[in-house]
């Protein structure tokens, strides 16, 4: 037989393997660490959206509405989903008379610092 017409050897095959079970083992790694940013990504884009709902309802009530007074307000449902806690914020004639600044922060259980979202609006008692 020729050399080049020969097969795999044994040793051909076992580096193979031990190649292949390292790149194996560092790829299982990295997956309870990008489950971990997955779950983090998907509790951001909730309280956002949690929050922006708060703030269309909050835009639609009138300018006068208890919900609208000046302090800090708890949302009723809380705990929302079991997981997030919704508050907000009004201060009257904030930036200029006659307007309301409204902060709507939604917090969550995490490990992380980036645990809360805040959504900021102006109304007017002229709209």
């Amino acid at each position: 037989m020729l050399k080049s017409q020969r097969g795999i050897g044994l040793i051909e095959i076992l580096i193979a393997m031990v190649l292949f079970g390292i790149g194996l083992s560092f790829a299982m790694r990295t997956l309870p660490d990008s489950n971990t940013i997955m779950t983090r990504g998907r509790n951001i884009t909730k309280a956002t959206n949690l929050a922006q709902e708060k703030i269309e309802e909050l835009m639609s009530i009138p300018y006068s509405d208890t919900d609208l007074t000046a302090g800090t307000h708890n949302d009723p449902d809380n705990p929302i989903e079991r997981h997030f806690t919704r508050t907000w914020t009004v201060t009257d004639d904030m930036p200029l008379k006659d307007m309301k600044t409204v902060n709507v922060t939604v917090d969550f259980q995490t490990a992380s610092k980036d645990s809360s979202v805040t959504v900021s609006t102006f109304i007017t008692s002229r709209r």
